[in-house]
């Protein structure tokens, strides 16, 4: 568990009313929220690795919340990523993302080559990923969530 967490993390939190610059769980205890950052902890982009492909490669999300544990860390964000293909200047190249929140059913095409976005139609997949990874740190004793 992170931060010697002997438990779950749970929540929601609240601002702590003796010392507003800490969070409680409610149990009245302070905790304090410390965290390592990385693009990639939500949506697979590849962001700053070669070679970029389509799709990108598949972040360690397991790899990345030991290093948060084995660093005492108990808070990060879930980044999104709204561009499905873009250029990037660190590296040089061409980038990629997915999972997105639609489905890609068309009809058309996009300016990618692959179907259009049905903006009536949620996909699975990424809620699926948002809920399995944010449990899988709660269960760890960390907090996490969704960067919009």
């Amino acid at each position: 568990m992170a931060s010697g967490q002997n438990s779950p993390a749970s929540g929601p939190l609240q601002v702590l009313k003796s010392n507003p610059r800490y969070f409680t769980d409610g149990s009245g205890k302070a905790i304090y929220l410390a965290g390592s950052h990385n693009w990639n902890n939500f949506v697979d982009t590849g962001h700053r690795r070669l070679p970029q492909t389509d799709p990108p490669a598949i972040f360690d999300y397991k790899g990345y919340l030991d290093l948060l544990d084995a660093h005492h860390h108990n808070f990060f964000r879930l980044w999104r990523w709204e561009s499905v293909k873009w250029t990037d200047n660190e590296p040089a190249g061409v980038g990629y993302s997915q999972p997105h929140p639609w489905v890609r059913t068309g009809p058309g095409l996009a300016t990618d080559g692959k179907p259009k976005f049905d903006l009536t139609r949620f996909n699975a997949e990424y809620f699926d990923r948002m809920r399995q990874r944010i449990i899988a740190a709660r269960d760890r004793g960390m907090y996490g969530g969704d960067a919009v």
